[in-house]
């Protein structure tokens, strides 16, 4: 979350139950936003203990699906609840094609979504489509809700939010097993390469549940609502390592080595996030000093002369990334472009911006420079996978260096932050000796839950071949009625998806 944050300090590795105020003492940002984490950790660990990792509430379920060809087909998704990895998502009920947060792509910018197609098709073929919840939590200012400003006070910016964004997807069968047999392959390149054997062995056994779960979603998809989740697991490799660079060896015992730890002046909360993933080329990273919580409304203009809300903290040759609100909910990157100079409400680029601005355009600083060693691609640095050498570690500045594992693969938006102190204090976790540990990403973190199959039938209609929401009931068997008293029911058995 790109807030203005002195740091962000909850780690479920603590276990820690509360956060205690004390009279008398400073309070910092972190400590009520560690109690708000530590809360929401327990409630959602206990909501996913307790329905498993998808399920409804069965007074209230929702995200249903069914076609409704009144007006011409759609596919229609019920309000109720539903909780995905303890997640609650709430819907309103709506159409597949105008969903709060999504809008499946009509085919002007790009592919046309295949579900979407083939609603609307006057001669539909035999195609069959996984659907699916897609779930994250995203941050959410003053700047993309205006109405969180007080405006009794003059309207300040004052504390951010995060959000729960939900969104109903689809995939073509044939897609999803290309897909999965992609990853059969990988697994199979990986068994060959390593050498290993209790890996090896672990996985071999990975490829072969893979190979006879895509089997059977191919006989019986709906006895196999989760087989395409394996579309969404992640390489446990993907992690980076950071530290400030050691002091420097000098040869001459009568000289003192340099302390060359953080050499900045100020605190300062760090993020590094990959900007390009590994599935649109070579990856590469963008960082912030600030957690890239430096960020503006671009109201209006374009080509090189950005008229903005606000231009405190830019400077010139700085390099700034344009974006909206369909990049935020898509999970895209924006444009990267450098600042030529700041001139009164207005940021002058070195080069005419790729896009146009919207209502929702915005303008957000980076601290990434091209210098030593450090080459820019497009405005990102290259993500340099690591070899075992000395010489793998990339600068970003001061003393703070990164290092990244090597044949991993990193998706765009995968970040990691730490508060950097000029005590020389990084808050990275190190291990027995004072190394510094590889870290999986921060977030952000996607969870899926299967919905259903959508095709034609046997006799040729189009329909939902097969649902796959679970259902969950209260632990009490009591209905309460107005006048009558309740009888315990025999409980029913959960669905399994």
């Amino acid at each position: 979350m790109k807030g203005d944050f002195s740091r962000v300090s909850f780690d479920p590795r603590h276990h820690f139950s509360q956060v205690l105020l004390q009279q008398g003492r400073v309070t910092l940002d972190a400590d009520p936003n560690e109690q708000g984490a530590i809360l929401l950790h327990y409630l959602r660990t206990m909501a996913l203990d307790l329905f498993g990792p998808y399920a409804a509430p069965a007074g209230h379920p929702g995200f249903g699906l069914a076609l409704d060809d009144d007006h011409g087909l759609a596919l229609q998704i019920s309000a109720g609840r539903y909780y995905v990895q303890g997640v609650l998502c709430e819907s309103d009920g709506c159409n597949y094609l105008d969903q709060p947060h999504y809008t499946p792509a009509d085919g002007k910018d790009g592919p046309i979504d295949a579900l979407r197609r083939w609603l609307g098709s006057a001669s539909r073929d035999a195609s069959r489509f996984w659907v699916y919840l897609r779930v994250w939590e995203r941050h959410v200012t003053s700047l993309e809700m205006p109405h969180l400003r007080e405006v009794a006070l003059g309207g300040p910016d004052t504390c951010s939010r995060a959000q729960v964004v939900w969104q109903v997807r689809a995939l073509d069968l044939a897609e999803v097993d290309k897909r999965l047999q992609g990853r059969i392959e990988g697994l199979k390149k990986r068994i060959e390469q390593t050498e290993d054997e209790a890996e090896r062995t672990q996985l071999q056994a990975q490829l072969e549940t893979l190979q006879a779960e895509r089997d059977l979603l191919r006989e019986s998809p709906e006895q196999a609502c989760a087989v395409p989740l394996h579309l969404f697991e992640r390489d446990p490799r993907a992690t980076l390592t950071l530290r400030l660079q050691p002091p420097e060896r000098l040869d001459d015992p009568c000289v003192t080595d340099p302390d060359v730890a953080y050499r900045g002046t100020e605190n300062h909360l760090y993020r590094v996030e990959i900007h390009r993933g590994s599935d649109s080329g070579a990856p590469t990273f963008k960082w912030s000093r600030d957690n890239g919580s430096v960020v503006t409304r671009w109201v209006s203009g374009g080509g090189k002369r950005l008229r903005v809300a606000s231009t405190r903290g830019f400077a010139d040759a700085q390099w700034v990334e344009l974006s909206d609100e369909d990049d935020d909910l898509q999970g895209r990157p924006g444009t990267l472009c450098r600042l030529g100079s700041v001139d009164g409400d207005e940021l002058v680029l070195a080069s005419d911006a790729p896009r146009q601005a919207n209502a929702t355009s915005k303008v957000r600083r980076w601290d990434q420079q091209a210098r030593g060693d450090v080459s820019l691609d497009d405005g990102a640095v290259p993500l340099r996978p690591s070899s075992g050498l000395e010489d793998d570690w990339i600068d970003l500045e001061d003393g703070v260096q990164v290092r990244f594992d090597p044949d991993a693969e990193y998706l765009s938006g995968d970040y990691w932050v730490t508060a950097v102190r000029t005590t020389g204090d990084t808050g990275w976790p190190v291990d027995g000796d004072g190394e510094p540990l590889a870290e999986s990403p921060h977030g952000v973190t996607y969870y899926h839950a299967p919905l259903g199959f959508v095709g034609l039938s046997v006799n040729g209609a189009p329909g939902v071949l097969a649902p796959c929401t679970c259902l969950v009931y209260p632990a009490s068997t009591c209905e309460p009625r107005a006048g009558l008293v309740s009888t315990p029911k025999t409980p029913r058995k959960r669905k399994d998806g």
